[in-house]
């Protein structure tokens, strides 16, 4: 199987020898040798490891050239650790192990190990691979099409998770498949006398009969044939042919196990029983474990293990420890050969052996105890052994293979059905969650009834399913009583205090609030920091919507708390709360910069995706368009990969507001289109897209009803539907409604007196809206000062500032207040290239008051905005170049090809734009803005 499509052309082995499975896995690692690329080659076994052939293959690499430096790879490189142990003591543990969020972390690091000419990834033997393996196999096939990176995964065509997997694939071409048929007979001659080195019609016809009768067609089965015969001395090489010494008739089963228990037979009985009892342990077997299992120790074990290795049986591995059968299909041999009894005996010794070697022999050994404890006949040792292998690999983002373990101990072990209740929550399963932690209402213990209830609790509030979670706290609460243990008691008013703050009743901020400060107190009291930080967390969501500087020192507690107890995720978590609440004051990304940097450290790849929406909406209001247009597209494919819907949502809402702020439409509309698909209009979201994005599409074409229709409908949603965050609309929708008279005084103050205020980007309307009703009763001086206030409020946000400057402009020239003439000419030089309509709407005013309109010459596009902004023109521009050089008329003149005439008007028409008193003022101001010069000009 390939991600791609069957190649047109037939691709042919070396030497045109017919190859099976391994044979076309190796040919194709040579091939792409030969063209320069990087190839990575890993194998599955058994019993399954997690991501064996995925850690094989990149070590494979890494061992060789050490992790690349890429720094797009730093988020990723905790959840890669998880792959390579050299890099585990870099792993915080509990954040983003999401095997969604490995896979894209697999997928980077081979498109970088890929570059420049791509990279190859080999991966064979899938059938005998994990769940969450084939999770990452199906990951890289959907998205490796689109890099220069092709995976290449060999599989028996026997039912197995990997043959559906690779069926899914074909159905919906993300992969071309090649079915491996049986040799025909000219076939197997090839590949016998590939085999041993000769032409095909030189393989002794004898061979070639029984190979005919007994290989079945699967070259495996020709390769073992041939390699026995010549163990056997049945084939010998004479000089260059090669000559039968026996017969070669002999009845051989059809699946060779005859002849492979044979060549393990032929082995001394010491090395038979260790083989014998390795093949218990699966293909890769511990050494030393098969050798207790087996009565055999010290040195005699290894020379039990050289005997097996000169017959061609074994393969020594990496690990000093470990071995592996030549082929799989050896151990399943031994196996199927070995009594009830034996085998009942030795896996009984090999599950004793295995938990007496467990603390540094292998990964997986604990479900590899649990299925010898299982053969052995026991049960019970066998569930508890899942269950810690269930355990391990959910807290290591193996979610898949966690509950597939934990789910064989169900029925035996009730604690660790109750930690499957966590594992479906952390799968997404929350219908599965809710069942199986209903069935714990059986126990006859309060307790354990109560702790059921009190996850399946917190497994609603992951899901956002408020009523479900508080109908769960209730029945923990009727379980354990008006006196519960106070630990218990703090989780669950922590867990409470979530559900009620996200839950849309009456009076929900209040109990939330009271909620979070007994869980704090009691947390505190009883030593659970994580405790305390969820409910410090809590405490500040609700107090930011009142005073941002309460809820800051409550986050800046939480941190605190978070960074003595190396709660890393915490940590990240309250960081990017306190940036947040910085760019909502002064539109000041630098905390935020710092969260997402421990973010990235940490590896935790979905916060750091909303840190760097969060940045990108201040990078939006900063008019830094193109940063916050590849950021949110950036957050968007990545969101979309991660398959996290919400967050993808939000990026795609990021995204229409910017093309909105950019007049860019046609985007608008498209984006639109798919956010609704994904279901926007549902989401709170949506009053943000309306009332931050449409509403100032709107304003950039001079459509000012829809524009305010957009608010009003953003204003009722916000209203019906309160956001848990400080909303941008509330500054526009008031200023605007201001504008065409529907609100005045009383809805200023009121917006002065509200939480929303806290946003500069809302102060800053409220200011003009001031400057409105000021002027509009006569108080041109009260309208001045509310001005300045804009002005200064609107400095980090100039599409903001001149928006403002061009609606707020015709009042005061009809109320002979402020200086619309100014702020016009700064809102058409703003607006000249980006808002057609608002740049045409501006010079119309300009040419109402009697002021001259600006001329946009070629080359006036480069000039300075603060050149612009004045109304000064290309050609005034040119001479005030040559005033800061200190130049005189006449010699400007000459230099322009001008009349001193014409240059001494453009120096007067210079100093009244500028407002300085005379010519050494001039230069001066010259000095400072003149650095480049106009393009076209012919100064």
């Amino acid at each position: 199987m390939t991600n791609s499509p069957p190649c047109k052309v037939p691709w042919k082995p070396r030497c045109g020898v017919p190859a099976g499975r391994t044979r076309l896995a190796t040919e194709t690692t040579r091939y792409a040798d030969q063209l320069g690329l990087n190839v990575l080659r890993g194998r599955a076994a058994t019993p399954a490891v997690q991501f064996r052939p995925l850690s094989e293959a990149l070590l494979s690499v890494l061992r060789r050239y050490g992790p690349p430096s890429d720094p797009d790879l730093l988020p990723y490189r905790s959840a890669l650790s998880r792959l390579v142990p050299e890099w585990h003591a870099e792993r915080p543990v509990g954040v983003d192990d999401s095997l969604v969020v490995l896979a894209e972390a697999v997928l980077r690091l081979l498109i970088t190990l890929g570059r420049p000419r791509g990279c190859v990834l080999v991966l064979e033997d899938l059938h005998d691979a994990d769940a969450d393996t084939l999770a990452v196999v199906d990951y890289l096939v959907d998205n490796a099409s689109q890099e220069r990176l092709l995976v290449v995964g060999t599989v028996r065509t026997d039912p197995s998770p990997a043959l559906d997997l690779v069926r899914a694939a074909q159905r919906r071409r993300a992969a071309g498949v090649v079915e491996l048929t049986r040799l025909d007979d000219d076939a197997i001659r090839q590949l016998a006398g590939a085999c041993l080195d000769v032409a095909a019609d030189q393989v002794p016809e004898p061979v070639v009969e029984r190979l005919l009768m007994t290989a079945d067609g699967v070259p495996l089965h020709v390769e073992e044939l041939l390699a026995g015969m010549v163990s056997d001395r049945v084939l010998v090489r004479a000089a260059e042919r090669w000559t039968v010494t026996g017969p070669t008739s002999s009845p051989v089963p059809v699946s060779l196990a005859a002849t492979l228990a044979g060549r393990a037979e032929r082995l001394s009985p010491a090395a038979g029983a260790v083989l014998r009892a390795a093949a218990l342990l699966g293909r890769r077997f511990p050494a030393i474990t098969a050798g207790a299992a087996a009565g055999i120790d010290g040195a005699q074990l290894l020379a039990c293990l050289r005997e097996a290795v000169d017959a061609q049986l074994v393969v020594p591995q990496g690990n000093p420890e470990l071995y592996a059968f030549r082929h799989a299909l050896m151990a399943e041999v031994l196996q199927a050969r070995l009594l009830p009894l034996e085998r009942t005996m030795l896996s009984r010794r090999a599950a004793e052996s295995v938990e007496a070697s467990a603390s540094s022999s292998f990964d997986g050994w604990e479900q590899l105890a649990g299925e010898l404890w299982s053969v052995a006949g026991e049960p019970r040792r066998a569930a508890q052994r899942f269950g810690v292998a269930g355990q391990r690999a959910v807290a290591q983002g193996a979610v898949s293979t966690g509950i597939s373990l934990l789910e064989v101990t169900d029925d035996l072990v009730a604690d660790l059905g109750e930690a499957l209740v966590d594992a479906y929550a952390a799968a997404g399963r929350i219908s599965d969650a809710y069942a199986l932690g209903a069935r714990f209402d059986g126990h006859a213990e309060p307790g354990r009834r109560a702790a059921a209830h009190l996850r399946l609790a917190r497994v609603a509030a992951a899901a956002g399913d408020w009523p479900q979670g508080l109908h769960e706290l209730a029945e923990v609460r009727r379980l354990l009583g008006p006196r519960p243990d106070p630990a218990v008691s703090a989780r669950m008013d922590a867990v409470e205090a979530e559900l009620a703050f996200g839950n849309p009743t009456a009076g929900r901020r209040s109990m939330a609030w009271r909620l979070a400060k007994r869980a704090l107190r009691t947390a505190e009291a009883t030593g659970q920091p994580d405790v305390s930080c969820s409910a410090l967390e809590t405490l500040g969501r609700c107090a930011r919507l009142r005073d941002l500087v309460e809820a800051d020192t409550l986050y800046e507690r939480g941190l605190a708390v978070a960074e003595a107890h190396d709660l890393v995720d915490w940590k990240i978590t309250l960081l990017y709360h306190i940036g947040a609440h910085d760019g909502i004051r002064d539109a000041d990304a630098g905390r935020l910069t710092q969260a997402l940097a421990v973010a990235n450290r940490a590896g935790a790849v979905v916060t750091a995706l909303d840190i760097e929406l969060e940045i990108s909406i201040i990078r939006l209001c900063r008019g830094e368009y193109e940063a916050a247009e590849a950021a949110t597209l950036r957050c968007e494919e990545a969101a979309a990969r991660l398959r996290l819907t919400h967050t993808r949502l939000i990026a795609l809402g990021e995204r229409i507001i910017v093309a909105a702020h950019r007049a860019q439409r046609s985007e608008v509309d498209t984006l639109l289109v798919r956010f609704r698909e994904l279901g926007g209009d549902e989401d709170d979201f949506s009053s943000a897209v309306r009332g931050f994005g449409l509403a100032f599409c709107h304003l950039l074409y001079e459509e000012g009803d829809l524009a305010r229709a957009e608010l009003n409908r953003a204003a009722a949603q916000e209203s019906a539907r309160p956001t848990s965050y400080l909303s941008f609309i509330h500054g526009p929708h008031l200023f605007l409604s201001v504008l065409t008279g529907v609100a005045g005084r009383a809805e200023c103050a009121a917006l002065a007196r509200s939480a929303q205020v806290q946003a500069r980007w809302n102060r800053q309307f409220l200011a003009l809206a001031e400057a409105l009703v000021h002027g509009r009763a006569g108080r041109g001086g009260d309208a001045d000062e509310a001005m300045a206030r804009f002005m200064e409020l609107s400095q980090p946000y100039p599409l903001a500032r001149h928006l403002g400057l061009r609606l707020v402009a015709p009042d005061a020239i009809e109320g002979g207040w402020g200086d619309p003439v100014s702020w016009l000419r700064m809102a058409e030089a703003y607006f000249h290239g980006s808002a057609p309509d608002v740049a045409r709407v501006c010079r119309t005013l300009l040419r109402q008051t009697g002021a001259p309109v600006p001329q946009h010459r070629q080359g006036s596009d480069s000039l300075p905005a603060e050149v612009r902004e004045r109304g000064i023109t290309v050609r005034e521009y040119e001479v005030l170049g040559l005033v800061a050089e200190r130049l005189g008329n006449q010699e400007i003149s000459r230099r322009l090809f001008l009349s001193p005439r014409t240059v001494e008007k453009h120096v007067a028409s210079l100093l009244a734009k500028t407002g300085v008193e005379d010519r050494t003022h001039l230069v001066a101001f010259a000095a400072g803005i003149t650095d480049q010069p106009v393009s076209g000009s012919r100064a």
